[in-house]
């Protein structure tokens, strides 16, 4: 409670200034451009408290104080306008310019500050809400792919229901978290990616790998895209830095859509739509049974499926060939008074599976609300609940014989696995029919999920040269996820463990909660010289995971309990976090608002550390400078350098010794960790230095940006092997460096702009590379399947996505890199008269893919080109090579691709009634073309989920999926 004693107090510090003498101003604001009213523009008084807001035909009326006064004119995606108001004048005209490049849009700087954008010293991405929706998305993550340079945004399969990682300027850790942070509307959620826990039936965990095989979803999937305004991407140290130990990866600031002042708007989007397998791996044609016998042997069975000619049937095709229509109904409605202002969405979506028993649904509800009481303090209200259904079906590395692409790589062609009479057949070639396996098994995964928050902001004074403001926020994040796993027993391959029949209930519960306070002090001298901008504050988290997971085995056909098991397992895991942070910022725009200075310190202490009381330090600086019209045809040049660090918590735990309890022959004992904890670990330390240069031309005719940077991680958090004599096997320290280092590139053009036509064109670029420059642990490979199938290495001097394998000799050789050489993207949005165009592609150089799917087809002599590639591949892995399975992973996609078309009003009305305003029909479609060397079914597929060294790994993914929705806009 004292961070909240101390707000209020601040709260209550200073006196309000006196209100002086007032008279009334109307005035209307419309656009430069197509001479349309401007809704929603904010008009103040500079110098005091006085706004207003514009009603639905941009008409505005406020009470100003006597004598001359100046307006400032505000409106997200215009130009800021100040317009001087006599001391007699009573109405006033404002004209607008569209600010297309967003230059005159607030970005965040800090916890409660922010500048315009073309003043910032950083190279921050925002992403409008309009690039968000340009085609349906399943998750907000695929939303952003080809839309932030420096930021590497893979989907880790394509089941139903999401799962992808945002890589923000390279690697940056090895041992410790690999997700940024994400922050909605001030409050800091969760991402968390939880197993099923399916490696209970497919024991994908054995022989040491990760459970994270179990292809988890990270929570931001339930995020609805269309309820957000803008997001804004931190993506250095220098930018996050005021986000301490928590920003190592990244900071993803989402801000969701609030309500104006004015009549209520309402908005309905209708979607339909159906996904279908973007590409098929097929396997081998055999033209006789003396062919089939070389692969499978010479047995009878072949024999009888092969006499006069072996069939081919598609058993991939019978099972990812679904394609169930998909809807998507989206409503919302805003509006506002003059003291408040809401906004209300819903949404209910179904994404049909491409495969048998899989699919999306998803039901959320938002609420936004903004309350001003009095002239001087205003409370908002931002709530959502979320509630979700995934049925994932089954895939990814398993040892059990149960993924689908570990088994169909074994069964040949010419047997039909499909039904007959509804009843499965029995596949003799490998453990199970993954027909049978998928219409039977059920991956149930269902969430409820709470976020709401709460801020009061408080004007505390104003006066013509100081504005001092207090925020206050708190907030919480709170999910229940449920995952109930059934594969029953007459399943073909569960009688082969002796205990027929898996059942597997898992239920996780985490909650982060959020308390937040702050000072903003802003200082202008009368003579206008500079603004000083000082912020100072607290913010302290509260998150707690608590997971249980009981499997239970051997159980009779038709029971779904797991309590009717004979062999049941209880694990649970618990993850208690709590952090404090104090911070200070100060800010100087001076020199006619072209020089901006910037310094701020973030303290963080946090119970991960192995001091939970201790601050560690993270300061920032920064410094931007605009010259403006520098020459003819350029409108202003930036020049701009920052530096910052942010940190990286250690795990959870690892500072302990942790106690192992069991049972053997009936009784119990403890025994100590095989892992050996550090009581002095700490965060990892990002520091980071960039620069830049950013240039308007020709009248906001474009706008280039070009951003180097180069970022250094010290106190890497490692894990070392210890002499067996010791009695443990491995221990956590701190040491060693990385290094990136990368350059990135934005161009967006505006060549035609008027009235009836408008195209903006985008293209992004980025290339980053990693170096381990110290390594205080011996070369040590941390993803993968051992050498000779290709794995991760990390070793001094080289690398930190390398990937190593043998030759045929046995000699340990460097076989390609993970890291893509660079990634590029390509926009453009056209609109004439009543139709609109808009495209993405999305084009990624080198990055490459361990593909051990093709290596089981061609183990299994199966693959569909045998006798053209398959046999030399497998050929020359069998003398040692592992190059011929580490494959080039580059491609080029079609990431987005709609066309609509506003109906005429008259028509609108004849259709749908005369209240309906706006009626829009749109075609769009996502991953309509994907063109790339790599072998395997996706170039982006990652066996391991969120990982931040051991991804393109491919081993038996769910294949991934294009979509196509016609949609219905309808506006009131």
């Amino acid at each position: 409670m004292r961070p909240c004693t101390l707000t209020l107090a601040l709260l209550c510090a200073v006196p309000a200034v006196a209100v002086a003498q007032t008279r009334l101003i109307t005035g209307r604001v419309t656009n430069a451009v197509t001479k349309d009213s401007v809704a929603g523009a904010s008009v103040a008084v500079l110098g005091t408290a006085v706004a207003a807001v514009t009603g639905d035909k941009g008409v505005f009326t406020l009470s100003a104080p006597a004598g001359p006064i100046t307006l400032l004119v505000r409106m997200i995606g215009y130009k800021r306008d100040q317009v001087e108001v006599a001391g007699d004048q009573s109405s006033v005209d404002i004209v607008l310019q569209p600010d297309i490049f967003h230059l005159d849009a607030i970005v965040v700087t800090g916890l409660v500050s922010g500048v315009e954008q073309r003043n910032l010293a950083n190279a921050v991405t925002t992403v409008q809400s309009d690039e968000l929706g340009r085609a349906p998305t399943p998750t907000l993550e695929s939303a952003l792919q080809g839309k932030v340079p420096g930021a590497l945004i893979q989907m880790n399969s394509g089941a139903p229901g999401g799962g992808g990682q945002i890589n923000l300027r390279g690697v940056t850790t090895i041992n410790a978290g690999v997700d940024p942070l994400f922050v909605v509307d001030g409050m800091v959620i969760s991402n968390d990616a939880l197993a099923s826990n399916m490696n209970a039936v497919t024991a994908a965990g054995a022989g040491g790998n990760s459970s994270s095989q179990d292809n988890p979803v990270n929570r931001i999937a339930d995020l609805n895209p269309a309820d957000i305004d803008h997001i804004e991407i931190l993506k250095g140290a220098s930018a996050a830095a005021i986000y301490g130990s928590q920003a190592a990866n990244g900071v993803v600031i989402i801000t969701t859509k609030r309500g104006q002042a004015g009549r209520p708007r309402y908005s309905m989007t209708q979607r339909f739509g159906e996904s279908r397998v973007s590409n098929h791996i097929g396997s081998r044609v055999f033209k006789d049974s003396a062919e089939a016998a070389s692969a499978f042997g010479h047995d009878s069975l072949v024999g009888v499926l092969c006499r006069g000619g072996c069939p081919s049937f598609d058993n991939e095709g019978a099972l990812f060939g679904s394609h169930p229509l998909s809807t998507e109904t989206d409503a919302s409605v805003s509006g506002g008074t003059g003291s408040t202002n809401y906004f209300l969405s819903g949404l209910v979506k179904h994404d049909g599976g491409v495969a048998t028993n899989t699919g999306y649904n998803k039901q959320t509800i938002r609420a936004n609300l903004d309350q001003f009481l009095g002239s001087r303090l205003r409370f908002s209200l931002n709530t959502q609940v979320i509630h979700s259904e995934a049925a994932r079906g089954i895939s990814n590395n398993d040892n059990t014989g149960t993924s689908t692409f570990l088994v169909l790589p074994f069964t040949p062609s010419f047997l039909n696995l499909q039904p007959t009479n509804g009843a499965y057949p029995f596949n003799p070639f490998a453990p199970s029919n993954p027909l049978q396996t998928f219409a039977l098994l059920q991956n149930a995964e269902k969430l409820w999920r709470v976020l709401g928050s709460a801020s009061l902001n408080y004007d505390v004074f104003t006066t013509p040269t100081q504005h001092l403001q207090a925020t206050l926020q708190g907030g919480v994040d709170y999910f229940n996820q449920q995952n109930d796993i059934l594969s029953p027993p007459d399943l073909q391959f569960e009688p082969a463990d002796g205990l027929p029949g898996t059942i597997v209930l898992g239920k996780a519960a985490e909650h982060v909660l959020s308390l937040s306070g702050g000072l903003n002090h802003k200082f202008s001298p009368a003579s206008g010289a500079f603004t000083a901008t000082t912020s100072a504050g607290y913010q302290y988290l509260d998150q707690q995971l608590d997971q249980t997971s009981v499997v239970g085995r051997d159980f009779l056909a038709g029971a779904s309990d797991v309590q009717q098991a004979s062999s049941i397992v209880l694990t649970q895991f618990l993850q208690p976090i709590r952090s404090f942070s104090l911070y200070g910022q100060e800010e100087v725009l001076t020199m006619q608002d072209r020089l901006l200075l910037t310094l701020g310190l973030r303290g963080d202490r946090s119970s991960v550390n192995g001091d939970p009381s201790k601050f560690y330090l993270f300061p920032k600086a920064s410094a931007s400078y605009r010259f403006i019209t520098p020459m003819h045809g350029v409108d202003e040049i930036k020049v701009r350098g920052a530096w910052g660090q942010t940190g990286n918590p250690p795990l959870f735990g690892v500072k302990f010794n942790p106690d192992t309890t069991g049972i053997i022959g009936g009784l119990f004992g403890t025994s100590v960790s095989t892992q050996s904890g550090d009581p002095n670990i700490r965060p990892e330390t990002n520091t980071e230095i960039e620069a830049g240069i950013d240039a308007t031309l020709g009248n906001q005719f474009a706008t280039v940006g070009i951003t180097a940077y180069q970022k250094k991680v010290t106190n890497l958090i490692l894990t070392q092997t210890l002499a067996p004599s010791t009695g443990q096997g491995t221990r956590v320290l701190n040491g060693g460096e990385l290094r990136n280092h990368g350059l990135e590139l934005s161009v967006e053009l505006n060549p035609v702009r008027s009235a009836s036509a408008n195209w903006i064109f985008r293209t992004t670029f980025f290339t980053n590379n990693s170096l381990v420059e110290q390594l205080p642990v011996p070369t040590f490979q941390t993803g993968g399947f051992g050498t000779a199938l290709g794995a991760f290495q990390i070793e001094q001097g080289k690398s930190a996505t390398q990937i190593v394998g043998t030759d045929s000799t046995g000699k340990v050789v460097v076989v390609g890199d993970a890291n893509p050489k660079f990634q590029m993207s390509f926009s453009n949005d056209i609109t004439w008269h009543r139709w609109s165009v808009g495209f993405l592609w999305d084009w990624k150089r080198g990055g490459d893919i361990i593909n051990l799917t093709q290596l089981l087809y061609d183990a299994g002599q199966n693959s569909p080109d045998w006798s053209t590639g398959g046999i030399a591949r497998i050929t020359s892995f069998g003398k040692g090579n592992t190059q011929p399975y580490v494959q080039d992973g580059s491609y080029l996609k079609l990431r987005e691709l709609s066309i609509s078309y506003l109906v005429p009003q008259d028509v609108a009305t004849r259709l749908f009634g005369g209240s309906v305003q706006d009626v829009r029909f749109t075609l769009a479609g996502r991953n309509l073309i994907t063109i790339t060397p790599y072998q395997g079914m996706d170039p982006e597929v990652s066996n391991f989920g969120n990982q931040a060294i051991a991804r393109n790994i491919d081993v038996a993914p769910f294949p991934p999926s294009r979509s196509f929705f016609f949609s219905i806009d309808l506006g009131l």
